[in-house]
């Protein structure tokens, strides 16, 4: 399977309290979570929730992320669950469970598994199929430390954050240059789709906070 060309295009940032911690979600479509639809086998799928050092287009400020920056999250061995737009009451599968797997690579955060055989889960694989759907996502939070910003806080490079779940994402993702696109094992790779409509920001307000103090010390 080729790797498509990884193109970040801002969308939206959204931010949720979980357990204490502002969580956001960043998403991105690239044409790769390719899943096999046979009657006869599981329906299995790869593709990535998070892709490296692509730059966002201004969330107000441009973000990256950096090689390694899911590998503590990765090895601490939390169970991390697959859900459908980040919904909790629709899980697609989970570490744990060993459904999926996550990993690092050259190019970003891999999800591997295989579908439930659920009613969301074959509705899930039928969209996929159509190219309805052709998104992941992830939500994350970032330890003391896990962040850099440039002086004037307009970049900021994610260099490790705490993963919270990845999912699969129907609606408009916060970075549409991940997709979602489910296929059989013998078709061809599909061309990347561009959505682009925009979408509230909502920005954490621990991220708030450290934009004022940079502002404030170039006041």
């Amino acid at each position: 399977m080729s790797d498509p060309e990884v193109r970040y295009t801002r969308l939206d940032i959204t931010t949720a309290p979980i357990h204490g911690r502002d969580v956001e979600f960043r998403s991105v479509t690239l044409g790769n979570l390719d899943v096999t639809d046979d009657e006869d086998v599981p329906r299995t799928f790869r593709g990535y929730a998070a892709v490296f050092n692509a730059e966002s287009e201004p969330l107000p400020f441009i973000e990256t992320i950096r090689p390694g920056a899911f590998r503590r999250s990765l090895n601490s061995g939390r169970e991390i669950r697959m859900f459908v737009n980040h919904n909790s009451d629709m899980v697609l599968g989970s570490t744990r469970s060993g459904t999926i797997t996550l990993s690092e690579d050259a190019q970003g955060l891999l999800v591997e598994g295989t579908l439930p055989d659920t009613s969301y889960g074959r509705d899930l694989s039928t969209l996929m199929r159509r190219g309805d759907v052709h998104s992941m996502s992830f939500g994350f939070s970032v330890p003391k430390g896990g962040d850099a910003w440039s002086g004037d806080g307009q970049t900021r490079e994610l260099q490790e954050v705490v993963l919270h779940e990845v999912s699969v994402v129907t609606g408009f993702p916060a970075y549409p240059d991940t997709s979602a696109t489910v296929r059989s094992s013998d078709e061809s790779d599909p061309e990347p789709v561009d959505d682009t409509p925009e979408a509230p920001v909502a920005v954490p307000i621990s991220v708030l906070r450290r934009l004022n103090d940079l502002y404030a010390r170039n006041a």
